[in-house]
């Protein structure tokens, strides 16, 4: 902040100690109105026993209220003495910085809370602010849940079956993609091609499948079927359909005509126990008979 200024939040409750931060840096890019380097302030700070959070707004010139483009959290559990921060751009926007936290001792006998700052009572030294062209520092791939990257340096993006792109761009700068389209910049439009339908189908294309069982296909949108042991699966192209086939058994009739069949099948199972009891019997009888004879002699 800047030398000399008492950094107290409106309701008077709440001062930033003068020791608390020893260092700032903030990187912005260009072309997003912020011509002015003495607009930005220590605009909110949430302060409890076990964290802070600080806030970086910016007012422009012509305005009574600033806006939140930066912030940044640390943990109250750890020593904190001398640690630095990352500032990160709020909502994504193209901000980037670091903040030097000094001693934490004063914030002791402050009172926890949400306090709030106007532009006058928090400054930034204008030295910390660097205003910068605005650039991509890495591109990230999101698809299904899963995140690749970041990758670096000369980027191609190609386009598949069913997409297309479209680069629109005017005098050379580069934006943050996920900033609204400007005059200024340049704007990457990756869309689906209008034969394809969407992805839920409620235009009637049908929209893609994504997983089946919760297998994802390859990084090609392939997903293979395999037939082992006694089934084979056959595509039908004309009609967009897998056919699975058992090679090893199929019934010659129906269930209601192999009934009778099991009856009778039963039937027999029966005489054939019967019988062999019989003969159990007829076995025994013998046995009997021949040492009875034995004895006799």
């Amino acid at each position: 902040m800047l030398f000399g200024c008492r950094a107290t939040s409106r309701d008077g409750h709440f001062t930033i100690p003068d020791d608390l931060l020893v260092g700032l840096y903030l990187s912005y890019g260009l072309g997003r109105g912020m011509t002015d380097p003495g607009g930005f302030y220590i605009g909110e700070v949430v302060w409890w026993r076990s964290g802070l959070s600080l806030a970086v707004y910016y007012k422009p010139m012509d305005q009574m209220d600033g806006t939140k483009v930066a912030e940044t959290t640390i943990d109250w559990t750890e020593p904190v003495d001398g640690r630095a921060a990352s500032l990160q751009g709020f909502n994504n926007r193209f901000f980037y910085g670091s903040v030097v936290f000094g001693l934490m001792a004063g914030l002791e006998s402050q009172p926890a809370g949400e306090w709030f700052f106007d532009p006058d009572a928090a400054p930034l030294d204008p030295f910390c602010i660097r205003p910068a062209a605005a650039e991509i520092s890495a591109l990230y791939i999101q698809s299904g849940g899963k995140t690749s990257g970041p990758f670096y340096g000369d980027i191609t993006l190609s386009a598949g079956r069913g997409i297309g792109l479209a680069v629109r761009s005017a005098d050379s700068l580069l934006y943050c993609l996920d900033d609204p389209p400007s005059d200024n910049g340049t704007e990457v439009v990756i869309s689906a091609d209008a034969d394809s339908g969407s992805a839920d189908g409620s235009d009637g294309g049908g929209g893609p499948i994504r997983t089946i069982n919760g297998v994802e296909p390859d990084e090609s949108g392939n997903l293979t079927l395999i037939g082992r042991s006694c089934l084979t699966i056959t595509a039908q192209s004309e009609n967009a359909t897998l056919v699975l086939n058992d090679t090893c058994a199929e019934p010659c009739c129906t269930c209601k005509e192999l009934e009778p069949i099991k009856a009778k099948m039963d039937e027999l199972i029966r005489s054939i126990g019967d019988l062999e009891s019989h003969t159990q019997t007829l076995t025994l009888q013998a046995d009997l008979l021949a040492q009875s004879s034995a004895f006799i002699q």
